[in-house]
């Protein structure tokens, strides 16, 4: 299951079938990177359940903020010990420069977190449209 989500999350797939990308475009095409598909272009499903769906996606870009935040430091605090200012310039930066990135990863987890992937639902979808 876990697999599942690292396999959506990372390439950007639809998290019910696995098949088609979430996100229109890479993300640092800055004027494009938050653009999503509406819904699924294999099996239909509809990304943004009702309005105001992806606010919960912030808390996910929240704790991953914070992760970064305790990696850094720790590593800052026991192998390198750079001034307070070095290393707050450095966290600052990281995060500007991986905000995209996060928004997401939040967004894809966000998906993740509601909807399962079912490996034969897109053929179930595609064997009914035939009908």
């Amino acid at each position: 299951m876990l697999k599942n989500v690292f396999y959506s999350t990372l390439w950007n797939k639809c998290p019910k079938c696995h098949q088609s990308k979430v996100f229109i475009s890479g993300p640092y095409q800055l004027k494009k990177f938050d653009k999503m598909n509406e819904s699924c272009a294999c099996c239909g499903l509809k990304y943004e359940k009702e309005p105001g769906f992806f606010q919960g996606a912030m808390y996910v870009s929240y704790a991953l903020m914070a992760g970064w935040f305790i990696i850094t430091w720790g590593v800052d605090r026991y192998f390198i010990n750079a001034e307070i200012g070095s290393y707050l310039t450095f966290f600052i930066t990281s995060i500007i420069l991986f905000m995209p990135l996060t928004f997401r990863i939040s967004r894809l987890l966000w998906l993740n977190f509601f909807i399962k992937y079912d490996k034969n639902y897109s053929k179930l979808k595609q064997n009914f449209k035939t009908l």
